[in-house]
C-alpha cells in the first residue's frame, strides 16, 4: 500500500470486490517495479492515495468470468495495462494506449469503468496504471490478462508486461530501426536495456548506451551495445563512431535534459523518439530552426507504439529464439514483505529489473 510520498509502504489485507463474467482472478507471482511507480513514490506525480502500485507483472489465472472464452484457470499470464477498448479511433487503430478513457482512469486511479474494485476497512483504495498488481491476487478485465504459453519462468515474464513491451517496441514499432543504422540510447535502466536488445534484434551496426551506473553499461554491453560510455563521456564516443550524429536516439529517461542531449546527437534527417515518462510539468525548450536546418525528426512513444495483444506474441518469438535476453534483466528480487527494500534499490540504480514476488 503506498500511502504518500515519504511514508513507508505497508502490507494490508484488502477486499476485492466480487469479479464479473468479463473478469478475470490472478495470482500473481511476479512484479516488476517500473520508473512509472517510482514517479509516484518521489512525488512526481499527483495521484489519489492510498493506491496499489505495480502494473508490469505475470501470474497464474485462479477464475475466469463466463464471458471469458479465451482463457481458463492455470493459464500462465502477462498483464497489460492497456487492454483495447475496441471503441474509440485509438483502439481501433491499434494504439490502445493513447486510448483516452484509459488514461483518465490511470489519472483518477481506477479501472476505466470508474471504480476500483478495492477497498481497505471500508474505504476505497486506488490502482496505479488502472492495474494495481502489487498484491497476491488481482482482480482485472479478461483482456488484461495475456497468455505465454506457459513457456517463459513467470519471474522473466512479468518484465513483458512492460518494460520489454516499451523498449523493444520503440525500436521495431515506433521508429522502425533501419539494419546497419546507428543508434544511440541515453539510459540504461530496464527499459533502455530493451530498447538496446531491440536495437540489436533490428540489425543496427553501431550501438551507443550512455548511463552513469558502471553495472549497467556493463550489462549493455552483454545484451548488445556495441559502446558504453558515462554521460560525460558521450561527446567524445560520437566523435569517434558517429561524428555526424546518430540515425536514431531514444531517451529512456524522460528528463528534458536527456531528451536535449539525444536530440543533440541525432545527425540530419534522423529520429529523435522520446521513451521515457518525464514529471509532471516537466517542459522541453526547442529550437524549430534546428529541426528545420537539420530535417531532424521527433517523436514521442507509448507502451511500444503497439497494441499489447500483437506485440507480445512478437515479443515472445524472439524470446523463444534467443533474440530477446529477459534472464539477464531480471534484477533483485524481493517478497511482498520487503517491498520497501525493493522501492529502495530501484531508486539507488541496480542491473536489471527490481522484481517483487508476493
Amino acid at each position: 500500500m503506498f500511502w504518500v510520498p515519504g511514508r513507508p509502504f505497508t502490507v494490508e489485507d484488502v477486499d476485492l470486490a466480487e469479479p464479473g463474467p468479463g473478469d478475470v482472478v490472478v495470482r500473481m507471482a511476479a512484479v516488476g517495479i517500473c520508473g512509472t511507480d517510482l514517479h509516484n513514490v518521489k512525488g512526481q506525480w499527483d495521484r489519489p492515495k492510498p493506491m496499489v502500485l505495480g502494473h508490469e507483472g505475470a501470474g497464474v489465472v485462479e477464475w475466469v468470468g463466463g464471458s471469458v472464452s479465451w482463457l481458463s484457470p492455470g493459464d500462465e499470464v502477462v498483464l497489460s495495462w492497456a487492454p483495447s477498448c475496441r471503441e474509440c479511433d485509438d483502439c481501433r487503430a491499434g494504439r490502445p494506449a493513447r486510448c483516452v478513457p484509459l488514461n483518465r482512469a490511470i489519472a483518477a486511479g481506477t479501472l476505466v469503468d470508474g471504480t476500483t474494485g478495492l477497498s481497505l476497512r471500508g474505504e476505497t483504495l486506488y490502482r496505479g496504471t488502472a492495474t494495481g498488481c502489487l498484491v497476491e491476487r488481482v482482480v482485472v478485465d479478461g483482456r488484461v490478462a495475456l497468455p505465454t504459453g506457459g513457456r517463459v519462468p513467470l519471474r522473466e515474464a512479468a518484465l513483458l508486461g512492460c518494460a520489454a513491451l516499451t523498449g523493444v517496441g520503440a525500436v521495431l514499432f515506433a521508429a522502425h530501426v533501419r539494419a546497419r543504422s546507428s543508434v544511440l540510447v541515453l539510459g540504461a535502466g530496464g527499459v533502455g536495456q530493451f530498447v538496446v536488445q531491440g536495437a540489436r534484434i533490428a540489425g543496427a551496426e553501431t550501438i551507443v548506451a550512455v548511463d552513469p551506473i558502471a553495472v549497467r553499461r556493463e550489462q549493455a554491453l552483454r545484451l548488445g551495445a556495441t559502446h558504453a560510455v558515462a554521460p560525460d563521456e558521450l561527446k567524445a564516443a560520437l566523435l569517434e563512431v558517429a561524428p555526424g550524429g546518430v540515425d536514431y536516439a531514444f531517451d529512456a529517461v524522460g528528463d528534458p535534459m536527456t531528451t536535449a542531449t539525444a536530440l543533440r546527437g541525432t545527425a540530419g534527417s534522423g529520429t529523435t523518439v522520446i521513451v521515457g515518462l518525464p514529471a509532471a510539468g516537466a517542459r522541453l525548450d526547442l529550437d524549430p530552426i534546428d529541426l528545420i536546418r537539420r530535417e531532424r525528426w521527433l517523436t514521442g512513444t507509448i507502451y511500444g507504439s503497439e497494441d499489447p495483444a500483437v506485440a507480445l506474441p512478437v515479443l515472445l518469438e524472439h524470446v523463444h529464439a534467443g533474440r530477446l535476453d529477459l534472464h539477464e534483466l531480471v534484477g533483485p528480487e524481493y517478497e511482498l514483505d520487503r517491498v520497501n527494500e525493493a522501492i529502495e534499490a530501484s531508486l539507488r540504480g541496480v542491473a536489471g529489473r527490481v522484481v517483487v514476488t508476493p
